[in-house]
């Protein structure tokens, strides 16, 4: 053997346990970091998350089928919440027949405080319409909305703004436009003339659901969620963050589902897709009143025109 082939082998053995005494001393390292640290079995959300209300059996079922909605992993114990879900027998035994309590985010661990019961019986929203009425949903701002204070069973108006065509305004004694100069009379003939007019739509309408809060027929004064079916009312006990993730709405406070005659329905749609719309909330013994509105003209309670331009 030459003596280059001697030199090269022996580069190769001492680049060999270089190679080795490296990794030997990362796994010394790996195993002093973990030292004392035990890991768990823990059950994760899968993508997307789970929404409040999902049923567990139906989650129980998709795991067994290998499917997204759970995952199992393992996590070190230090980490792991302290009712966090070990095993697929605990997995089964929590989950079965009860309800996500609240929103569970992507990859948050499954824990017991996650999961309850149906308090109420379940109730389709349709049986809480009167015959011949409907269910609508509306949203608003915040302030519009009257700041989430509107509850399942209460009644609330609906104001609308919009421009609208002078000559279509419904209000008695209308205001009178000053009349144009000789020059633009033929423009103006020949223009429609705008203004903004404010006035109520509807009043009295009974507000089905806030949110997800409905109101329950049963006891009278019962409040309860709506569950994950469609349509469906369960109850809302027991429903809050749980360990370790954020606490979420059980949802917007300023979106409400109305029962409406069907010409109702009709309003409150061209009302919204036409104007801006405020809501006003009502006591029990609210009594609707006529009104001829708002223009520019009556807005500050006199006759804005005489104001402006004299009699």
């Amino acid at each position: 053997m030459g003596r280059r082939a001697i030199v090269l082998l022996v580069a190769l053995i001492l680049a060999g346990l270089a190679a080795w005494a490296v990794w030997n001393f990362m796994q010394n390292v790996r195993e002093d970091a973990t030292a004392g640290q035990a890991q768990v079995t823990v059950f994760r959300a899968g993508a997307g998350g789970i929404a409040e209300g999902t049923e567990g059996n139906i989650l129980i079922s998709d795991f067994d089928n290998n499917g997204t909605l759970i995952a199992e992993g393992i996590d070190q114990i230090e980490d792991t919440p302290p009712d966090a879900i070990q095993s697929e027998d605990e997995l089964r035994s929590i989950l079965g027949g009860q309800v996500a309590a609240g929103p569970i985010s992507e990859q948050a661990i499954l824990t017991r405080s996650q999961w309850t019961e149906v308090t109420v019986d379940v109730q389709p929203l349709s049986e809480q319409i009167g015959s011949g009425n409907q269910a609508i949903t509306i949203s608003t701002g915040d302030i519009q909305g009257i700041n989430g204070f509107v509850e399942a069973g209460d009644r609330i108006n609906m104001i609308i703004t919009l421009d609208i065509e002078f000559d279509l305004i419904p209000i008695e004694g209308a205001p009178v436009l000053p009349a144009p100069d000789d020059e633009a009379a033929a423009e103006t003939d020949e223009e429609t003339v705008v203004v903004t007019y404010t006035r109520y739509v509807l009043q009295g309408l009974n507000v089905l659901a806030a949110g997800r809060e409905v109101r329950v027929e049963e006891d009278g004064d019962q409040t309860g969620e709506i569950d994950a079916g469609p349509g469906a009312v369960t109850g809302a006990e027991g429903v809050a963050g749980a360990e370790g993730q954020p606490e979420e709405p059980a949802g917007n406070e300023t979106v409400f589902t109305l029962e409406v005659t069907p010409d109702q329905a009709e309003r409150i749609v061209y009302a919204f897709e036409n104007g801006s719309i405020w809501l006003t909330l009502v006591p029990e013994d609210f009594v609707e009143v006529e009104t001829d509105g708002v223009t520019i003209d009556n807005l500050f309670g006199g006759d804005l025109e005489e104001a402006i331009f004299g009699e």
